[in-house]
């Protein structure tokens, strides 16, 4: 991508991405501290499809968008409810939450390019993780494959 439609592409998204990353820190938070509601998850959904639209929009980085939809599509089929009952996967969705909005602001607004395909792979491998965390049976632990979650 040359460096003019790379710096038109990250200049037309900056100010869009730093409420998204406003509203990511916020949400962190209070998952974090379980003091959350459906509207919230609800909120964090939307904020996934923003960034999905977001990284749809440039050639470069297109190819990582369906990750954020699936994670958004993950997210919006979870219950409050369900999701308190599991410690882990509060963790798991809190880090993701904060990665995603690591990189983002590195990306689009501090303008350090990193791999993206680094992040794609840890974002797809963090997300199998809250998956089989808030999927397992009360009381029943996921099966362990001897890998531990990779935060970036």
């Amino acid at each position: 991508m040359s460096e003019l439609v790379t710096e038109e592409f990250l200049d037309t998204y900056e100010g869009e991405v730093m409420f998204l990353s406003q509203d990511l820190e916020e949400l962190s938070e209070k998952i974090s501290m379980a003091e959350f509601t459906q509207d919230d998850i609800e909120l964090l959904t939307q904020n996934m499809y923003d960034v999905h639209d977001v990284f749809l929009s440039s050639t470069y980085t297109q190819h990582i968008a369906p990750i954020f939809k699936e994670f958004a599509e993950f997210i919006a089929q979870m219950d409050v409810a369900t999701l308190l009952k599991h410690e882990d996967s509060i963790s798991y969705l809190c880090a993701i939450i904060e990665d995603i909005n690591t990189y983002i602001n590195q990306y689009f607004v501090d303008r350090v390019f990193s791999d993206v395909y680094l992040f794609q792979d840890s974002l797809k491998n963090s997300t199998k993780f809250l998956k089989d965390s808030y999927n397992a049976e009360e009381g029943e632990k996921s099966e362990d494959d001897g890998s531990e979650v990779l935060f970036l």
